[in-house]
C-alpha cells in the first residue's frame, strides 16, 4: 500500500464525527476495541490512524500515541523532517517529550507548515475535538513516524520506495 492510497482513505473520512458529541463513540473505536465504547477513557486519534492502516502491517495497532512513537523509534523510522504520508506526533498538554495526539501528513508547505488529516480534533480542540479534519500545523510537533510503504500489505509488496 502506498502513502497516496492511505491518504485517499483518510480524505474520504474527513467530516466523520463522534456521536453524540463529546462521547468518543465513533466507528474507529468500535473497530479497535471490537465493541462500541464511549467516554473519556477512549480518545480516538490513534485508533483512527490504525483504522486507516488496518489492512497493512505498516503501523503498530495501538490506541496510545506514545506507544506508537516508541514503536517507530525502535524501528529506526522516527524523523524530525516530514514526508507526505508520515504520521505526525504532537504534544499539546503533557510533558514535552510525550505524544498526546497523532495525524497523517497530507501535504507540506514551503514555509515548513504541514497539512494533516487527524481524527478526534476540531477547530476549538487540538487533541480531543470529536471529528476527522484536515488541519494546518506548524507547532507542538514532536516528530514523524515513517511507515515503510515499500513493505508488505498482507504479504504483497508495494512499488513505492
Amino acid at each position: 500500500m502506498t502513502a497516496e492510497e492511505i491518504l485517499n482513505i483518510a480524505r474520504k473520512e474527513i467530516g466523520t464525527k463522534e456521536s453524540p458529541s463529546g462521547s468518543n463513540r465513533v466507528k474507529y473505536n468500535t473497530w479497535y476495541y471490537n465493541k462500541e465504547v464511549r467516554g473519556a477513557a477512549y480518545p480516538w486519534c490513534c485508533a483512527f490512524i490504525c483504522w486507516l492502516f488496518k489492512d497493512t502491517n505498516l503501523v503498530l495497532k495501538t490506541a496510545s500515541c506514545s506507544a506508537m512513537v516508541a514503536w517507530f523509534k525502535k524501528q529506526k523510522r522516527f524523523y524530525s523532517d516530514p514526508k507526505v504520508g508520515d504520521l505526525v506526533f504532537f504534544n499539546f498538554s503533557h510533558p514535552a517529550s510525550i505524544a498526546d495526539h497523532i495525524g497523517i501528513v497530507d501535504s507540506i508547505n514551503p514555509n515548513g507548515s504541514i497539512y494533516t488529516i487527524e481524527g478526534n480534533t476540531s477547530s476549538s480542540s487540538n487533541d480531543n475535538g470529536g471529528a476527522v479534519m484536515r488541519r494546518l500545523r506548524k507547532a507542538k510537533i514532536i516528530g514523524y513516524g515513517r511507515p515503510n510503504y515499500s513493505n508488505t500489505i498482507k504479504g504483497k509488496k508495494s512499488n513505492e520506495e
